[in-house]
């Protein structure tokens, strides 16, 4: 047995279950999918949360870059303490 699918908002047109788009006028007709077909889906992570984790990353970098020639300077200092 089919299932019902969603009618149209924008020309009346009925369409099959897990169409996203109206078959006759290309109109967005997606209704809130089900539980198990949420679950299924990738998690995609969204461009700004790419660039938020680049300057962490950049910052974290150049931190790590500065404690580091920190410890070097310091030990360099004692060793070479007249």
């Amino acid at each position: 047995m089919s299932e019902p699918g969603s009618v149209c908002r924008n020309c009346g047109a009925a369409n099959p279950r897990g169409n996203n788009f109206c078959g006759r006028c290309g109109a967005f007709v997606g209704a809130p999918a089900s539980s198990a077909e949420q679950g299924s889906r990738p998690i995609v992570a969204r461009p700004g949360d790419r660039r938020v984790q680049r300057l962490a990353l950049i910052v974290y970098g150049i931190t790590a870059f500065f404690l580091l020639s920190c410890l070097i300077l310091t030990i360099v200092v004692i060793i070479w303490r007249p």
